[in-house]
């Protein structure tokens, strides 16, 4: 796709925007692929970031919520989402301005009225971290079959925004069983959010390395995380 294509297709919805009324009401939105086809989605990808969150800045989109969808082989986020707009028809404007509808890659499959937002209720969530230790110097074979699983539980949490950072260390192992008493295999930890240490101690029995009895976890609160 060309530069000024691009452009365009990031431009075209905050046209729309001077065009709505002040009596604009909440809409909640999904959607759904309309292609079989990864790469169309990849090559489109960038495009679609930047003007959703051109719509988000702008206060049209908000309230967004991520799950995982397949298409072909591969998993990308499909998100469900509040838009204001003045009608569906608007709501069917707006969306279909966006590069993802543009080349015909999603489908509208509801947009309902959801009236006017009269309580806002946010979880105070802070940052835990969930650190890891092997309980035994378990072969290389077993350790990447485990680490495989949890990185893509990992990748799970960090798409629905649960994952504020994550780190890959070294761990020294004893090794009953050999003459070499150590052992070095890759461990990591994570920092995630949670509501307190109980829900981030659930969240960590998800992993596989925990579920297995091979490794054991360590939760510490950090508290909450700054821009920097």
């Amino acid at each position: 796709m060309k530069a000024k294509t691009i452009i365009r297709l990031i431009a075209a919805p905050l046209l729309l925007v001077n065009a709505m009324s002040a009596n604009s009401a909440a809409y909640g939105v999904s959607t759904e692929w309309k292609t079989e086809d990864p790469q169309q989605i990849f090559e489109t990808m960038t495009a679609q970031k930047s003007a959703f969150s051109q719509l988000i800045d702008a206060g049209i989109i908000h309230d967004v919520f991520v799950r995982k969808s397949v298409v072909g082989d591969k998993e990308f986020p499909m998100i469900r989402f509040v838009i204001e707009a003045d009608n569906e028809e608007s709501v069917k404007s707006i969306i279909s301005q966006l590069p993802f509808s543009k080349k015909d890659l999603v489908t509208i499959v509801d947009a309902r009225d959801l009236g006017n937002k009269w309580l806002n209720t946010e979880l105070v969530q802070e940052n835990y971290a969930i650190e890891l230790e092997w309980t035994d110097a378990h072969s290389p074979y077993v350790v990447d079959q485990i680490l495989g699983k949890d990185l893509q539980q990992v990748v799970d949490w960090n798409t629905s925004g649960k994952v504020t950072s994550s780190y890959l260390n070294v761990q020294k192992v004893e090794d009953k069983n050999s003459a070499n008493s150590e052992k070095l295999r890759p461990i990591y930890s994570i920092a995630v959010l949670a509501k307190d240490e109980k829900a981030a101690k659930e969240m960590a029995m998800n992993l596989e390395a925990v579920k297995s009895g091979l490794a054991t976890v360590k939760i510490m609160h950090l508290g909450f995380k700054m821009n920097l």
